[in-house]
């Protein structure tokens, strides 16, 4: 009779457990993302809120993400990515629509950057934006002539050997060596793409490394480097650790890079994908990001509350010029994504 009480008493409490928990959400969304693109802040804020516990996977280029996301080794209910990639995701049917019904705070992202993030998802279906930016050049003002910087041309220039990083990403990296030559930084020509990466091959001799992100922005940050090809938003965050750094915008031009969620086809949990995508999207969340990235923010929410020293800080906010002549880099194909992919392997190699 003891053992029939106890066992009956240890019931009720699994199931008064299994009652709190579903009380309480007990659901999990699992995320995929490039490295530390979302301030902690933010999951511990969702999950307050919703009960909802955010489990996360990172990567560092394009590339990496689009092997494991088709590898099969492990599902995801939302990844974000980059304009070009998640354009080839929608050619390949790997993504969902999203329900926009769910997603009200959508009404804060500008309608500047869903008309740009077209070049990638024609309809604004599939994807929500999240930051946006630049590629420049990173410097140390003390080591590196002014000059020299206003042209892609001194990062290929035996002038700071050993003193250059460049980035860990072979869209990035060509588009560079593309444009340096002259040539359309969405090339498809086996010719101009031949000659860029016989530049990048030339140059390597003067690299120190290839990397990304807070990488490359830390070797500048301690003196190690000189000279940086890197993303705006990092740039902005090395300017608080070194102030002889400073940030500049080729005069060749560059190539606007556009960061969105997106769900995938075979999500699990769509509705806690689109839930999450609304939570970001609303400003005070969005503020948060903002404030721990300090990438070019699409919510035009938190951009109208800034004050005006930040939004005049171009490393942040790139001025319209730079804007309008951006290259946004697409998807281009099965054949030319592996000439591209071969290229830069021997390149590394």
């Amino acid at each position: 009779m003891k053992k029939a009480i106890v066992s009956l008493i240890l019931i009720f409490v699994i199931i008064f457990s299994c009652f709190s928990l579903a009380s309480c959400g007990g659901e999990t969304l699992y995320l995929f993302n490039y490295g530390d693109y979302i301030s902690p802040e933010v999951y511990d804020l969702f999950y307050e809120e919703t009960g909802i516990k955010v489990v996360y996977d990172e990567y560092a280029a394009p590339e990496d993400m689009y092997a494991k996301f088709t590898s099969g080794t492990a599902r995801y209910d939302l990844v974000c990515s980059s304009d070009y990639m998640l354009e080839k995701l929608i050619k390949e049917d790997l993504l969902q629509e999203i329900n926009f019904n769910n997603v009200k705070n959508i009404c804060n992202i500008d309608p500047n950057q869903l008309e740009a993030s077209k070049a990638f998802d024609s309809e604004n279906k599939y994807t929500v934006p999240h930051f946006w930016g630049t590629l420049g050049i990173l410097y140390n003002t003390e080591k590196v002539d002014e000059e020299d910087v206003k042209s892609w041309n001194c990062v290929f220039s035996d002038k700071y050997a050993g003193r250059i990083i460049m980035p860990n990403s072979e869209r990035d990296a060509m588009f560079v060596a593309l444009n340096n030559l002259g040539f359309n930084g969405n090339t498809t020509s086996e010719k101009e793409l031949n000659a860029a990466a016989n530049l990048l091959k030339k140059q390597k001799k003067n690299v120190q490394a290839y990397l990304l992100d807070e990488a490359a922005r830390v070797k500048l940050e301690a003196g190690n480097a000189d000279i940086a090809v890197i993303y705006n938003g990092e740039a902005y965050l090395a300017f608080e650790n070194n102030d002889k750094l400073a940030f500049t915008i080729p005069e060749e031009g560059t190539c606007m890079w556009l960061d969105a969620f997106a769900i995938p086809a075979n999500a699990d949990s769509p509705e806690l994908a689109e839930k999450f995508i609304d939570f970001l999207c609303r400003e005070d969340i969005a503020k948060i990001n903002f404030e721990y990235i300090y990438y070019s923010t699409p919510n035009k929410a938190v951009v109208d509350s800034l004050d005006a020293e930040i939004l005049e800080e171009t490393a942040i906010f790139p001025n319209e010029n730079v804007v309008k002549n951006a290259t946004v880099l697409k998807y281009l194909g099965e054949e030319a994504e592996k000439l591209y992919s071969k290229l830069w392997k021997n390149v590394k190699a």
